[in-house]
């Protein structure tokens, strides 16, 4: 089985990594060279601007599935996926689709229009409207990861938009420190996730995998629009006061029971613990 990823962040390096020792062939769909992919065994590098739905139909005609990780905050990135889907339409084979995201409850919370990740669902929204690809979106709440050192991870530092800072040591807790949320670490998204390319059966379009401010604040804060990142600090700080980061756990049971049944995800003690015993190791 061929699959081609698209893009090579901190998702993309993972899905690279767990998508080949998983056995799968990867296609690598990038806007430029990168090094990093050079002697993977069994990633193959095609460079696009994604601009060319026939130029994406030639590089997508042997693949399988096509798995996106591009970060969906500009137009310019839901183009690109828009593009993507139509010349997966047009190949012969490739007619399963993952969209990036990689958020919270999704599926019974869609994102605001006036949401920075409000272009997630405007992806969403044509899968749904079409039959020709099925697809599922991904859903895992928190990103594990970003509890260990940036050495240790893929993903860069992403400041206050994630509730831990390890590097000034601060925490926000959202809501009142009481509401459940979900959490999943990256390595083991993208080996489920490669078991999940693996299965026969059909896929559902949803796959489950200190300080104080009040909502009100939160709010008033999101309507100034002060700034992109002022704006998307805000945004994900309702998340967890708002449910939207609690997955429905009967859901997740049975998914992981249906299509990752070997794969251990791992607990925030062990990833700390792999840390602790290895200073290298990428989680």
């Amino acid at each position: 089985m061929r699959v081609a990823v698209v893009g090579t962040g901190g998702f993309g390096k993972h899905f690279v990594d767990e998508l080949a020792a998983a056995g799968l062939e990867v296609v690598v769909l990038t806007r430029s060279h990168k090094t990093f992919l050079d002697g993977k065994t069994g990633v193959i590098e095609r460079v696009t601007d994604y601009s060319s739905v026939p130029q994406l139909v030639d590089l997508l005609a042997n693949c399988d599935t096509l798995v996106s990780t591009t970060l969906d905050v500009t137009v310019v990135n839901v183009d690109a996926n828009l593009a993507l889907i139509e010349a997966c339409k047009q190949t012969p084979k490739c007619k399963r689709f993952i969209p990036s995201g990689y958020g919270g409850n999704v599926e019974d919370f869609r994102e605001d229009p006036d949401s920075v990740l409000r272009h997630d669902a405007i992806i969403r929204d044509v899968l749904e409207e079409q039959n020709e690809l099925e697809w599922t979106a991904v859903c895992v709440g928190w990103l594990l990861d970003y509890i260990v050192p940036s050495a240790n991870r893929y993903h860069v530092d992403s400041g206050p938009l994630y509730p831990l800072e390890l590097n000034t040591k601060t925490m926000t807790i959202p809501g009142t420190g009481n509401e459940v949320f979900s959490t999943t670490s990256v390595r083991d998204v993208a080996k489920a996730v490669a078991q999940l390319l693996k299965s026969p059966n059909k896929w559902r379009p949803y796959t489950y995998k200190v300080s104080f401010e009040s909502i009100d604040e939160i709010q008033g804060t999101l309507a100034k629009k002060e700034s992109f990142s002022s704006t998307t600090t805000v945004d994900l700080k309702l998340f967890v006061p708002m449910g939207r980061m609690a997955l429905d756990q009967a859901k997740v049971q049975r998914d992981r029971d249906e299509f990752s049944p070997n794969i251990h995800f791992r607990t925030p003690e062990e990833l700390l613990e792999a840390v602790k015993k290895d200073p290298k190791v990428v989680v």
